[in-house]
């Protein structure tokens, strides 16, 4: 399996919640139309960024949102690229809201939970390699 996680900007005529209604109710529906989408793709998520004027951070992303589509494999995420549907119909509608030149896409492989759930104590810790029990 490999992972695609795209990295959105919008285009700069549209706002952040005209991107994101676009994103939603028209590019998911249209990844959603694909002829045999199931053969190519597994998972599809979308993350909207929610804009947080209170974060203290002094740097942003200056992304509008990311994706993560899961593949069964490389070939099968060309096969779908490939496809004269994926050529036309969506590429171009990628083209209505974003911008395209800011679009940052990295491959991934299957993630490994390092923490599952959530540790409420110290115990838990001290039985790991390199745990400071003193």
């Amino acid at each position: 399996m490999i992972i695609n996680l795209g990295f959105y900007k919008r285009r700069s005529d549209l706002t952040h919640e005209e991107f994101s209604k676009h994103w939603t109710e028209v590019h998911g529906p249209l990844i959603r139309s694909i002829p045999g989408i199931e053969q190519y793709l597994t998972h599809y998520v979308q993350h909207h960024v929610v804009p947080d004027p209170a974060n203290p951070l002094p740097f942003d992303l200056d992304y509008d949102g990311f994706s993560e589509a899961h593949f069964p494999s490389i070939e099968a995420r060309d096969a779908l690229f490939n496809l004269p549907f994926f050529q036309t119909r969506v590429i171009e509608d990628e083209h209505k809201f974003i911008d395209m030149e800011r679009t940052r896409i990295i491959v991934i492989d299957e993630p490994r939970t390092i923490i599952r759930g959530f540790v409420q104590t110290p115990e838990v810790w001290a039985g790991l390699p390199g745990a400071d029990t003193a």
